[in-house]
C-alpha cells in the first residue's frame, strides 16, 4: 500500500485551500459526540484477532513472542477502544502468561522509538473473555478512553509464556477492537 502524495498548493490556490480548511474545522467544532467517544460518521471499524500457539516458557529460555501486529493506514488514525487478552487454557491463574501491548516495538530489536501503552504492560491477567472449550471469542475488555494511534505506527500485542503447557492445544487470542479516521479529511471547493 502507498501513501497518498501531499498536495501542494500555491497562490490562489492556497488561499482556497486554506479557507476550506478553516470552514471544514469550524463545521466540526461544536460536534458531538467526540471522537474519543464514539466514531465520527467517516469511521471504519477495525476488528483484528490473532492467535498463536504458546511459545517455550520463559524459564526455560522463552521471550515474549508477537500474537497480533497491526499497521494503522496511511492518512488515517486509529483509535483504540477494546483489547482481548487471553489464552484458551483453562483454568488461568493470574501470572501464567503476560500481555503487553506497544507501539513501533519489534521483537529483538533496540528500538528507542518504540512506545509500550501506559497501563497495558506486562498484564498478568486476561482482559476480555474467550471460551476455554472452543476459543470463541466471547467478550473484549473495553477501555476507559480510546488510546491513539498515528499514520503507519505498529501496535503489536505479545505474550510471554509463565506457567502454561507448551505449543497447541495451548494458544494465544489476541485482539485489537477500534476505528480510522482520515487524519485530516478536507475537500477544497474549486
Amino acid at each position: 500500500m502507498s501513501a497518498k502524495p501531499v498536495q501542494m498548493f500555491s497562490g490562489p490556490d492556497s488561499a482556497r485551500a486554506a479557507d476550506a480548511y478553516r470552514l471544514a474545522v469550524q463545521a466540526r467544532r461544536d460536534d458531538w459526540p467526540y471522537v474519543h467517544v464514539y466514531p465520527p460518521v467517516n469511521a471504519i471499524d477495525v476488528h483484528t484477532v490473532g492467535t498463536l500457539a504458546t511459545q517455550t516458557q520463559v524459564g526455560s529460555g522463552g521471550a515474549a513472542a508477537v500474537v497480533l501486529t497491526y499497521q494503522v493506514n496511511a492518512g488515517k488514525r486509529f483509535y483504540l477502544q477494546a483489547v482481548l487478552l487471553s489464552s484458551n487454557v483453562s483454568p488461568f491463574i493470574p501470572g501464567d502468561g503476560l500481555f503487553t501491548i506497544d507501539r513501533n516495538s519489534p521483537v529483538g530489536v533496540a528500538n528507542s522509538q518504540f512506545m509500550p501503552e501506559h497501563g497495558l504492560v506486562n498484564v498478568p491477567v486476561q482482559l476480555g473473555v474467550v471460551q476455554a472449550a472452543t476459543g470463541a471469542v466471547v467478550s473484549q475488555w473495553r477501555l476507559q478512553r480510546a488510546r491513539e494511534f498515528s499514520a503507519l505506527d505498529i501496535i503489536r500485542i505479545k505474550a510471554t509464556n509463565v506457567n502454561l503447557a507448551e505449543g497447541a492445544p495451548a494458544y494465544w487470542v489476541c485482539g485489537l477492537v477500534g476505528y480510522e479516521v482520515p487524519s485530516l479529511d478536507v475537500r477544497a471547493n474549486r
